[in-house]
């Protein structure tokens, strides 16, 4: 007991004691800011310490025209003051050695007359800003930010949770895009997780979170969109070049990025490679028949190692013809390549008979490779500049080769398996986006885009029973699959505000027509359906720093290839999973009311939403007790209830104390819609709760707490879990290296996890130990000088297909 509640005492102090020492000895700064009349309320005031630098502090004054600071330190110091309809004021101060708090005189402003020619502004924006359909967190502003990866900034990002191993939730959903620049690569679509690992976030300026969709995007039923804005604001050239080790899974990585401009023409350039060696973990999966008839109980267990290598990247060139026309290329390249080593021992229990062991091993390597090409073309309006007209085209290429040898050592007959798949995935796409203003308070959307997507699956297994006889093919599970889907659809969104009203109605169209062919077998798989998809939205400014949210969205989930290739996955005889090629979409609807708060840099954010689907594709497992076979596939089987409560809340507590605080809570209900008595239901949470604290401009200390339960399936239930880390963050060389030293899970070295599975059949359990404490050495090298925009493309986003899952690596 001790031991569990050692990384919440220390996690505690952390926050708590940084807090306890200042406030003992913190004074206010304070003044009023009013026009020749009256008080003046919402006034931005700032304080900086020189010209050209972040502000040290950022605060709105009140109605009655007062605002306040934490005082700073003795020295000469400047105040800013801007208001809409005002001309801004800049006054110098300075701080005596003297104790107690200091009040200023009453600072007046006058209103803004005549004509701005250009206004320049050097301000601090919020750490979090809100906008009627998304909410932007500035991740420069956290300095803590440079030398964590993209992982760790979603952590800390409004409505993002992760848990510790990694998993991101939108929204308290699983199943969302992320797209680099506005735009989706294949880095991020292919293997999400992975990639955030190695992004750098020193190269991130700031991210975007669209937690409901509008039906400009692609109808897939996801929780939110994720929206990495690189820094491209260069003159000359930039760059960054970023290291990451950690102890726990050996993994090692590294990156460079690079921009330039000259004239019109400017080029972003990303590269990132990385290994994890071999790690070990334990594995005990252990299946419970009901009715005992082939055997009462049968366990695997045994070691695994695990190790992966991949390398991504991205570049873009932009070309600003004029002021009114841009033309960008830009490409994306992946590839990523994992190896699997098993060996297990199978315990087979019987009644009455004695038990018996078997020897089981597994060799799985498989490698993923992709590129992506892309062309933007974006024109503006000489007579109207918000006016948008936009033509794009991504181009993707992907392939996937895998092979799998596997042999058990039976007491009876031995078995030796080889199983080969080689697999493209091509997919086209070219949209069109017209965004023309209506009158002075209303916008009207429109756009038509085609996905077309060609894909093809070469699969073979090969088996034999002694290790001097030769393979032979096994022809009912040996075929070659063509699969072809194209996705055609229209949208029409319509945007009015009044005062402090925005309503936005719209609603999108998408046909599809999907093709199989088994060329073996001879088998065609063909379904075509149109799908309408409503979606909309009000919003109402309460106040300059309130917003009410409500929406709701129709949305559809396509099923990937993967779900749809029926070939088998049978290393273990006793284990098989393979895709079902009859597998249709997925319908979602959902109603949610959110409120968000947001004053200097204070947001708070809670969402409540409920959602229906009764076609849901779900991963089901069923039990043969005649054969001792347990069989998992897709299947469009489930109807599904879920309400969730989100909870957010960033501030500055002072001048160098950040807090993030993001939470998920979910309660859902699986009911089988092919057999009435199956359902399960239960709460899944993700809670991350993360502090910095900076003593000096070079020296920055954080911590973070992360808690989550995945809710249950309708088969499934998994365990409750925890994650804490502690990091040390120095700059040295005028503050161009950023270095980090941290310690994870500290006080665990192993963990076990364990997941339930189980219906009238069967009980299964699997047991999992993974290595947990580990250490954590980053570096990041930052040159250059950021002042002017290279690009402002967003891109082909294609967001209408479910998350492509890790192949199975055998049991």
């Amino acid at each position: 007991m001790k031991k569990s509640l050692l990384p919440a005492i220390l996690t505690a102090v952390l926050f708590v004691l940084p807090g306890y020492m200042f406030s003992q000895t913190t004074m206010k700064l304070s003044g009023t800011v009013a026009d020749s009349s009256k008080p003046l309320a919402l006034v931005t005031v700032r304080l900086f310490k020189k010209p050209n630098q972040p502000p040290l502090q950022t605060t709105l004054s009140k109605d009655n025209g007062s605002f306040q600071f934490n005082k700073p330190d003795t020295g000469n110091y400047i105040l800013t003051f801007t208001h809409t309809g005002f001309a801004p004021k800049q006054l110098a101060i300075t701080v005596a050695p003297q104790a107690g708090d200091m009040q200023i005189g009453p600072v007046q402003l006058s209103r803004a007359t005549g004509m701005l020619k250009e206004v320049v502004v050097n301000a601090q924006r919020p750490m979090v800003e809100q906008s009627d359909d998304k909410i932007v967190f500035n991740v420069e502003d956290d300095p803590t930010n440079k030398t964590e990866t993209a992982i760790d900034i979603l952590r800390k990002t409004p409505f993002i949770t992760v848990d510790g191993e990694d998993n991101i939730r939108v929204n308290g959903k699983s199943n969302f895009k992320v797209l680099l620049n506005g735009r989706e690569t294949s880095m991020f679509a292919r293997n999400v997780k992975e990639a955030l690992r190695g992004f750098p976030g020193a190269m991130i300026s700031k991210i975007e979170v669209i937690t409901t969709p509008s039906a400009k995007y692609d109808g897939e039923g996801i929780g939110g969109l994720i929206n990495i804005i690189t820094k491209k604001k260069v003159a000359g050239y930039n760059g960054t070049l970023s290291s990451f080790s950690r102890t726990s899974d050996k993994l090692n990585n590294f990156s460079v990025n690079g921009n330039a401009k000259l004239g019109r023409i400017g080029l972003s350039v990303f590269l990132n490679s990385g290994f994890s060696d071999p790690v070990l973990q334990h594995n005990t999966n252990t299946t419970i028949p009901s009715t005992q008839t082939i055997y009462t109980k049968r366990t695997l267990d045994g070691d695994q190692y695990t190790s992966s290598r991949w390398s991504f990247g991205n570049a873009e060139l932009s070309w600003e013809l004029d002021s009114l026309n841009t033309i960008s290329l830009y490409t994306n390249i992946d590839s990523w390549s994992n190896k699997t080593e098993s060996d297990q021992t199978i315990t087979t229990e019987f009644s009455g008979t004695p038990s018996t062991t078997s020897y089981y091993s597994l060799n799985n390597k498989a490698k993923n490779p992709g590129i992506n090409v892309g062309s933007d073309y974006i024109k503006k309006f000489k007579r109207n500049k918000e006016r948008e007209f936009s033509l794009r085209f991504l181009g993707e290429f992907g392939k996937s080769d895998a092979e799998l040898n596997s042999f058990q050592d039976n007491p009876g007959t031995d078995r030796y398996l080889i199983n080969n798949s080689y697999a493209t995935n091509n997919q086209y796409t070219i949209q069109a986006d017209n965004s023309i203003p209506v009158k002075k308070n209303g916008k009207l959307e429109g756009g038509v885009k085609a996905i077309l997507r060609r894909a093809s699956s070469d699969f073979q297994s090969l088996i034999k029973y002694g290790a001097t006889d030769d393979y032979k093919t096994n022809t009912s599970n040996t075929d070659y699959f063509k699969y072809a889907q194209d996705v055609i659809s229209l949208y029409s969104m319509y945007s009015l505000r009044l005062k402090k009203i925005n309503f936005r109605f719209g609603a999108r169209v998408e046909y599809t027509n999907v093709q199989g062919d088994f060329i073996s077998s001879k088998t065609q798989v063909k379904n075509d359906y149109f799908t309408l998809l409503p979606n909309i939205q009000f919003t109402n400014r309460i106040s300059q720093v309130t917003t009410l949210v409500f929406t709701y969205t129709k949305r559809l989930q396509r099923p990937y290839i993967w779900d749809l290739n029926p070939f088998v996955y049978n290393n273990d005889s006793l284990n098989i999973s393979y895709g079902n090629p009859d597998l249709g979409p997925q319908t979602a609807h959902a109603l949610s009311a959110q409120l968000r708060y947001g004053k200097g840099n204070t947001f708070a954010g809670i969402n409540i939403e409920g959602s229906y689907s009764d076609n849901k594709i779900l991963q089901y497992s069923s039990f043969d007790p005649q054969t001792g076979i347990t069989k998992t596939t897709s299947l469009n089987i489930g109807k599904e209830f879920q309400s969730s409560l989100n909870l957010n809340f960033s501030t500055k507590i002072t001048l160098k104390w950040n807090l993030f605080v993001n939470g998920s809570l979910r309660y859902s209900t699986v009911k089988n819609n092919s057999d009435a008595s199956q359902s399960n239901s239960g709460f899944g949470c993700n809670f991350n709760l993360n502090t910095s604290y900076r003593f000096t401009d070079k020296f920055t200390v954080s911590s973070y707490l992360g808690l989550w339960q995945e809710p249950r399936t309708i088969q499934t239930t998994y365990p409750f879990n925890t994650w804490h880390n502690v990091a040390l963050n120095y700059k040295v060389f005028k503050n161009k290296i950023n270095i980090s030293l941290r310690a994870v899970n500290y006080t665990e070295k192993t963990h076990d996890f364990k997941n339930i599975t189980k219906d009238k059949n069967f009980y299964n359990t699997n047991i999992t130990r993974q290595i947990r404490r580990g250490g954590v050495l980053a570096l990041t090298w930052n040159f250059g000088k950021l002042t002017e925009n290279v690009s402002k493309k967003k891109g082909v986003s294609n967001d209408d297909i479910l998350t492509k899952p890790a192949a199975p690596a055998g049991n």
